[in-house]
């Protein structure tokens, strides 16, 4: 039960990620000049969105617009996808020890 309400609570997120994104390509607002008014829809747009800012992915302007740093989000993309290769990699190395401890105990 609790796995399926991670599952839940896992898309939820990508999903208003995804669409915060979606809203500001939508809008082309991707510099300073064309940034947009948004009001996040719901508690879940709202963390993420202050997550998205916390990270200089979505950025501000002196009239409280705002509008998203493509190379900033192509940077976090490159991050987490290097971050996930390496718990990858940690948990392939961990399985590839214990056959190998397997291996030598069973003998």
């Amino acid at each position: 039960m609790a796995s399926g309400a991670a599952a839940a609570i896992a898309a939820a997120v990508a999903r208003a990620r995804r669409e915060i994104g979606e809203r500001f390509d939508e809008e082309g607002a991707f510099d300073p000049l064309h940034a947009i008014g948004y009001e996040a829809p719901d508690h879940i747009h709202r963390r993420q969105f202050e997550l998205l800012v916390g990270r200089g992915i979505v950025r501000e302007t002196s009239d409280g617009r705002w509008w998203l740093d493509r190379e900033a989000l192509r940077l976090e993309d490159e991050r987490r996808a290097a971050a996930s290769k390496l718990v990858l990699m940690i948990i392939l190395g961990g399985i590839v020890i214990a056959i190998g401890l397997s291996a030598i105990l069973s003998h």
